[in-house]
């Protein structure tokens, strides 16, 4: 019987060389993929939504309009042309200038004109009014009827934080007030809206 033919076989050292060298072959597309797909997202981080730019809405713009005016000059019946503003010159100056919203130049007129809001609803570049109450009796005698009527005699933009901006009277300059001061809380008199909602809405915009 003839003996089966041996096969001649690698030496052990040999074969463990051999596999760890075709290892490391089939290692490296993979970590040249791992390379490029870290640096891909490295590049990518950039546009991220936390760094694209917002562009100012109109309601920042009318706000930041009548933060601008801080410091002016009370002036009865001034609508800025003469260097100063009264309440409803500077509310009809800014809606003018930035929204191309055409006002009249009284408080009162301009309350009537506005969208009604609750004091809940109120966004920065809403309008907020005030003025005085009086009190009156309708008919006679035992069926006479109270009567309260409310006139509004000032207005002011409001800014947020439950503050608004306005020219205050004569003697003092625009400034920024809270709704909670207890002048102004007891005098309030209604909110109005003349800008959309849509309008609040912020626009991205990516760098090119």
């Amino acid at each position: 019987m003839t003996p089966p033919t041996r096969r001649a076989s690698l030496p052990r050292t040999l074969l463990t060389a051999a596999c760890l060298s075709i290892a490391a072959l089939a290692a490296i597309p993979a970590a040249a993929n791992a390379m490029i797909v870290t640096e891909a997202l490295g590049n990518l981080q950039g546009l991220s939504p936390n760094n694209v730019p917002t562009v100012p809405t109109l309601r920042d713009r009318v706000v930041e309009a009548g933060l601008d005016a801080i410091g002016t000059p009370y002036s009865w019946g001034g609508d800025g042309s003469d260097g100063g503003f009264d309440c409803s010159g500077l509310v009809a100056y800014v809606f003018k200038e930035v929204a191309g919203v055409a006002l009249p130049h009284h408080a009162a007129s301009q309350q009537s004109e506005g969208k009604p809001i609750s004091v809940a609803q109120l966004q920065p570049g809403d309008l907020v009014f005030f003025g005085s109450t009086t009190t009156s009796r309708k008919g006679k005698g035992k069926k006479a009827k109270k009567v309260v009527s409310y006139r509004t005699s000032h207005v002011g933009i409001y800014i947020g934080d439950n503050q608004f901006v306005h020219a205050p009277t004569r003697g003092a300059t625009v400034r920024v007030d809270d709704l909670d001061t207890s002048y102004w809380a007891k005098h309030f008199n209604g909110a109005r809206r003349y800008l959309s909602p849509g309008e609040n809405q912020q626009v991205q915009v990516a760098n090119r």
